[in-house]
This record gives structure tokens, sequence and C-alpha cells, in this order.
């Protein structure tokens, strides 16, 4: 398949992401309690780098099982274009019962989440290259790096 070692890199990438919150805890080692939002970042460096690591093998899965990348690529975009959905949705209710909302950083993951969904579905509707879903995967890291740069700017 076409850009399969790209989306095996940003897989791979993504996976070196998560351990970010690793170091994000080393940091806060003898600091007080975290805050909710303090956990609220370092779960979506988590759950969001491992999301991308596993969404970036579905196009590959598909091409296996339907032997046509375009056919494959839409299914694919369809597909994690529903969980990234689903997953924006539970942040954002967990972001609402906090009142996290007015924080900036807040804010801008609010636009960066449904920006990758918006990215999978022209993904699904123009399935000429997998540029689109492996930018969507890109934006969903960017997730995940803003939140540990927010978590540790507010930490140090």
């Amino acid at each position: 398949m076409e850009g399969e070692a790209l989306l095996i890199g940003i897989g791979t990438f993504a996976i070196g992401v998560a351990g970010f919150s690793a170091v994000a805890a080393s940091l806060r080692h003898g600091a007080p309690a975290w805050t909710p939002g303090h956990s609220l970042r370092v779960r979506a460096i988590v759950s969001t780098s491992f999301n991308v690591a596993f969404e970036s093998v579905v196009p590959l899965i598909a091409v296996a099982a339907l032997g046509d990348p375009i056919a494959a690529v839409r299914v694919a975009s369809i597909l994690t274009a529903t969980y990234a959905l689903a997953v924006v949705l539970l942040r954002l209710r967990q972001i609402l019962a906090m009142g996290a909302y007015r924080a900036r950083s807040v804010q801008i993951l609010m636009i960066l989440g449904p920006l990758s969904v918006t990215l999978f579905l022209i993904s699904a509707l123009v399935p000429v290259s997998i540029a689109a879903y492996a930018l969507a995967l890109c934006v969903q890291l960017g997730v995940a790096a803003f939140s540990f740069y927010s978590l540790i700017a507010t930490t140090t």
C-alpha cells in the first residue's frame, strides 16, 4: 500500500509520545497532588498517543481485508472518524464536568479534536491518497504533544 511506511512511522512516533506521560509524572515528584485538569492532560497524552498508534494500522488491515487500497482508505477513514468523534465527545463531557473549558489550553484542544475528525471525513470522501488520513493522525499527535506541554507548563 502506498504510504505504508508513513503510517507505520506515525504509529511508532505515537508510542514514543505516550512515554512523555512518564516524563510528566517524574517532573511532578514531590509536588502537590494533581488537579483533575492535570489528570485529564495525562489521560490525553496516553490515550491519544495509543489511539494514533492503533489508528495508523487500520488502513493497512483494511487493505489486507479488502485488497483495494482506495476502498480500504475509505473504510478506515470512516471507522476512525467515528471512533475519534466518540473520543472527542467523551473528552468534551469530561471537560464540561470539570469546568475546565475556560483554560486556553483546553480551548485549543477543543479545536484540534474536531479538526482531526474532519480530516478523517475528508479522507473518506476523497480517498485518493493517504495524506489527509496521515494529517489527521498528526493533528491527534499534536493534541498529545500540546497536552504534554500544557501539563509541564503548569507543573514546573
